[in-house]
């Protein structure tokens, strides 16, 4: 029997955006077992440390990979690694026995257990369109002459998305009011969210409704001073899918704060005193959770890019350099067709291809490549689907 003692590094696999969980660490020892051949021991060992470590983290999801430097047909160096995609620690390879031509390795790691494990599906962003924000009471923007509040907090919203959001980028149509019914908008398969992306080139629509900023009545103490009234912020951010037409995500938000302004005072909502008083701050904490609540739905989502252009074998997608796309990325087809159902409403189906696409330029909004092999050979169309790899 021979025993050797082996300082593994684990290397951390996680994007720059991605969020560590909270974990919990634990040592656990397991043993692996490979056959001999070819009196290849080196592979046997590897093969038999990649079975243990595979036995131990496969419902983590580690991955195990080794490397190995040969100088002359002489192993002159060993490494291994243990790449994760949450945290890393330590392994050791505490013993290897060879018996009957097959060795057995005992190894003892490290193994970090996420409480909440997340997702976090490549490097990209989506393109998130946010119009002006609806007002269900236009009377309650009176108090402080709030007449371009809708427009000043799709831009904040917009700019809070822009700093903090790991999954997409805003575009801002904060001057356009949709000017619909909200029950339309409630209805699967109203596909307005699906024009909406086509004529924008955006993959979601976020579409914020103010529910309530009315004020409480002003008092005053011994009728000598006003006492600054409380003033709601209640609010209802809804997300669509842009290809899909489907609603994804809905939440509603609400808030109360100290409203500081005079009471006959025209207060302008795009302004740093409006944004600094308390009210203001009050709104930003909501717009801040609004961004992580979004980051939450969509990092478990593929971002998915549509073919929106064809000029023989080449394409063009509305994914570019703001998506975070880049040249040499390998970008997956998938074919769509819309279908009827009993309502005569339309859905989009997809079919997975093996066809796969490599960019070769790429702008700011938009990528081309060249359909080759499998891919040149389907009958790829307008609004086909694109999935980076």
């Amino acid at each position: 029997m021979r025993s050797t003692l082996y300082s593994l590094t684990v290397f951390l696999c996680l994007t720059a955006s991605s969020i560590i969980p909270t974990a919990e660490a634990k040592w656990i020892s397991v043993t692996g077992q490979a056959e001999i051949i070819n009196n290849d021991v080196a592979q046997a060992r590897e093969d038999a440390i990649h079975q243990a470590v595979s036995y131990a983290t496969l419902k983590s999801g580690a991955q195990f990979t080794s490397q190995q430097t040969v100088n002359n047909g002489q192993l002159i160096d060993e490494s291994f690694t243990l790449a994760r995609e949450l945290q890393s620690q330590q392994v050791e390879l505490i013993s290897e026995q060879i018996d009957n031509n097959v060795l057995t390795v005992n190894i003892r790691l490290d193994l970090i257990e996420p409480i909440e494990p997340t997702c976090r599906l490549g490097d990209l962003k989506a393109a998130i369109l946010v119009p002006q924000a609806l007002i269900k009471d236009r009377t309650q923007l009176r108090y402080g002459n709030l007449g371009l509040f809708e427009q000043n907090l799709s831009e904040r919203l917009a700019e809070t998305l822009t700093q903090q959001s790991n999954t997409g980028f805003p575009l801002v149509h904060a001057n356009e009011r949709l000017d619909i019914a909200q029950e339309l908008v409630n209805v699967r398969g109203y596909r307005l969210p699906t024009w909406l992306g086509e004529i924008t080139d955006s993959q979601y629509i976020l579409l914020p409704e103010i529910i309530d900023i009315s004020t409480e009545p002003f008092t005053s103490t011994l009728g000598l001073w006003d006492n600054d009234p409380l003033r709601t912020f209640q609010i209802r951010v809804s997300l669509f899918h842009a290809i899909s037409g489907e609603k994804i995500w809905s939440q509603q938000y609400s808030e109360t704060a100290e409203w500081e302004f005079k009471r006959q005072q025209t207060v302008n909502s795009n302004s740093e005193l409006f944004w600094q008083s308390e009210y203001g701050e009050a709104i930003d904490r909501v717009l801040t959770q609004v961004s992580h609540d979004i980051d939450d739905n969509l990092n478990c989502r593929p971002l998915l890019g549509q073919i929106v252009s064809r000029q023989g074998k080449r394409i063009i997608i509305n994914l570019g350099r703001d998506h975070g796309l880049r040249v040499g990325d390998k970008l997956q087809l998938v074919l769509q067709q819309n279908m009827p159902d009993r309502l005569d409403n339309m859905r989009a189906v997809a079919s997975k291809s093996r066809a796969s696409i490599t960019i070769d330029q790429v702008s700011q909004q938009s990528a081309t490549a060249e359909l080759k092999g499998i891919a040149a050979s389907l009958n790829v169309q307008l609004s086909d689907l694109a999935v980076k790899m």
